[in-house]
């Protein structure tokens, strides 16, 4: 991944990505620029401060778990506090095995299909969450580590010492990122090329300008 100033890149590949109809854009676009104002992507990365954004692997990560989370109704304030406080200890660090794990490697597709991170949240109550300002448990594991996990949380008793309820939110989050990363690999190239277009149709306005300054 690289940097890029390109966020109208960015949202339509979110916007593919996750299947936005057109009817609904204008409330994505509001929720996600509304999550940036309020520090989605940290203290020091808000817009509207009159300097461009350079939008970082990080930042990416960031609006594709923040969709990733909407996604399965999370409140906006929930978001914005899971990342507060986990991203730094935990999320970040597994949206890099994410992305490992998607790297192009020689073998078996199967296998390297096995070793896709899962994003999970076992044990959640968001109702609850929500009214506390709580944050859920997050984790991850490996696909093929996947069942392990789902019997562990799908054996939680009502009378378990942790009071945690048998439910969990799973997500593939190597197969999240490859969407993301196909729509941004299309959306990026169809802005660059819109934008060498501009600047070549531009190109012959300027000659005349140049040349109609230079006869006065």
């Amino acid at each position: 991944m690289f940097e890029t100033s390109s966020y109208g890149a960015i949202e339509k590949a979110l916007v593919e990505a996750h299947h936005i109809p057109r009817e609904a854009l204008g409330a994505f676009r509001g929720r996600l620029g509304a999550l940036q104002k309020q520090g989605l992507l940290g203290p020091k990365n808000r817009p509207g401060k009159g300097v461009a954004l350079r939008y970082t692997p990080d930042s990416l990560h960031r609006m594709v778990f923040a969709c990733e989370m909407l996604e399965f109704g999370f409140a906006p304030s929930t978001v914005l506090s899971i990342v507060r406080d986990l991203w730094e200890p935990r999320l970040r660090k597994i949206f890099e095995a994410a992305e490992a794990a998607i790297a192009p490697k020689a073998g078996d597709p199967e296998e390297a299909g096995s070793k896709d991170i899962i994003l999970h949240m076992g044990g959640i109550h968001l109702m609850v969450d929500g009214w506390l300002d709580a944050v859920p448990n997050v984790n991850s594991c490996p696909l093929h580590k996947l069942p392990d996990q789902m019997k562990m949380w799908m054996s939680m008793r009502p009378d378990d010492p942790s009071g945690l309820p048998p439910r969990v939110i799973v997500t593939n989050l190597s197969m999240r990122l490859r969407a993301f990363h196909d729509a941004f690999s299309k959306s990026y190239l169809e802005d660059a090329l819109a934008e060498r277009r501009a600047a070549l149709a531009a190109k012959p306005q300027r000659k005349a300008q140049k040349a109609k300054r230079k006869r006065k």
